[in-house]
């Protein structure tokens, strides 16, 4: 399984890597956020309600969550690719552990979230970014279980719709709320009471919490203990959910 695994991810990665078009905007998309949205904090970061430190602080970690819902969260367009074009059915006739080709591209999601985040911590760095090693490495960690989550439940809604529109459609449903309840891009401190309220039901809210916390260190925080628990559960639900979704599909 694991040599199966290996050699699927390894194939995905190859071909993500001749796209010169994901090298250019998919690597530095995130980069773009940093550059156009950040200066706009820094006009707020004095209002009252804002988390004390430089506004950067909070942005560049919720932006490593953000950025983790939504390369991952669109994971499963390239899947639908693969439908049309016979690679599920051939896979039918096939040896390949279907455990093994869940992991594997999932394994791809994950490398590219990773990739990106690094770059963004770096080009965050120059902007004014405290970090420190352990709390990037821990906050990696948690980066993983998010696109573990996001990349098996949209690699299973595309197994489900099979339709790019509808999936584009679906996604954006649901990420959207999620992203403007999980205090990413401004805290939550300056939205009514039952937003407030309804973003206690947010898992992002934990993860980019967790995550202001872990770069500069604070691993023992109430978000943090929340987050990890939360997201190995939610990734071994997503996980699960794809391993049987891609069973049917090439039974």
């Amino acid at each position: 399984m694991l040599r199966d695994t290996y050699l699927v991810a390894k194939h995905e990665l190859l071909v993500t890597a001749r796209n010169p078009f994901w090298i250019v905007f998919g690597l530095f998309q995130p980069i773009v956020y940093l550059l156009l949205f950040a200066p706009f904090l820094k006009g707020v970061a004095s209002t009252p309600g804002f988390p004390g430190g430089d506004s950067i602080q909070f942005f560049a970690p919720g932006l490593l969550i953000m950025n983790a819902m939504f390369n991952a969260g669109f994971a499963g367009f390239g899947i639908i690719e693969k439908m049309r074009s016979g690679f599920l059915e051939r896979l039918r006739v096939t040896p390949i552990s279907r455990v093994a080709l869940v992991l594997g591209l999932v394994l791809v999601s994950t490398t590219e979230v990773i990739l990106q985040s690094v770059l963004l911590v770096v080009v965050s760095l120059f902007f004014g970014l405290t970090v420190t090693m352990a709390g990037i490495a821990l906050l990696l960690v948690l980066l993983v279980l998010v696109a573990i989550a996001m990349a098996s439940a949209s690699f299973s809604l595309a197994l489900i719709v099979k339709d790019e529109g509808i999936l584009a459609g679906v996604t954006n449903f649901f990420q959207l709320p999620l992203l403007l309840l999980s205090g990413v891009l401004l805290p939550i401190a300056f939205a009514p009471a039952l937003i407030r309220a309804l973003s206690a039901l947010d898992p992002f809210r934990y993860a980019a919490d967790a995550a202001r916390d872990l770069i500069v260190g604070g691993s023992d925080g109430a978000s943090v203990t929340t987050a990890f628990p939360l997201f190995v559960i939610l990734a071994a639900i997503a996980l699960g959910w794809f391993v049987r979704m891609i069973r049917e599909a090439v039974a």
